[in-house]
This record gives C-alpha cells, sequence and structure tokens, in this order.
C-alpha cells in the first residue's frame, strides 16, 4: 500500500468514528421505550441551535486529537534540544 493511501485511511478513521456516533444516536432514538427516550432527547438537544455548532466543534477537536495521537504513535515525537553556545551567548551585549 502506498505512503499517501495509507495516511488517507489514518486520517479518515477519526471521520468515520464521529459520523458513526452521530448515526449510532438517531438509530438508538428508534429504540421502544425510555431507552430510545433517552436517546431522542440527547439528538433534539445535539442538534438544537447553539448546541449542534458547539457539538460538531468539540467532535472536531476530538478528532483532530485522535489523528495527532495516531501519528504520533506512527511517527515518534518532534522534540528538538536546542544547544547554547556559552561563548556566543557571552558576547552578545
Amino acid at each position: 500500500m502506498q505512503t499517501r493511501t495509507r495516511l488517507i485511511l489514518v486520517g479518515l478513521i477519526p471521520i468515520l468514528l464521529v459520523a458513526a456516533l452521530i448515526i449510532g444516536v438517531f438509530l438508538l432514538g428508534t429504540l421502544p421505550g425510555f431507552t430510545g427516550e433517552i436517546f431522542r432527547k440527547i439528538a433534539g438537544f445535539m442538534f438544537s441551535p447553539f448546541f449542534l455548532e458547539a457539538t460538531f466543534a468539540s467532535l472536531g477537536l476530538i478528532a483532530v486529537l485522535c489523528i495527532n495521537n495516531i501519528r504520533l504513535k506512527l511517527n515518534g515525537d518532534d522534540y528538538v534540544t536546542l544547544e547554547i553556545d556559552e561563548k556566543s551567548k557571552k558576547e552578545e551585549p
């Protein structure tokens, strides 16, 4: 598998998980009884005008953090240590 295809698939995983979460809430809302009523309330609350933006912003933030976590596991951390030369530090005014 090519590297580009692998990167696209890794980035697509959190997007599909968020979509599955939203679809799951709506599908669980079709259950009869108290359980279905709870999920219908959650879906209604999640898609009310103010909370719609907040919900998608938080889900987007979760997706970005998941992608970053996957990237860090694959590539490792990118920490760099700086070496400061003491001579040049003393020479500057």
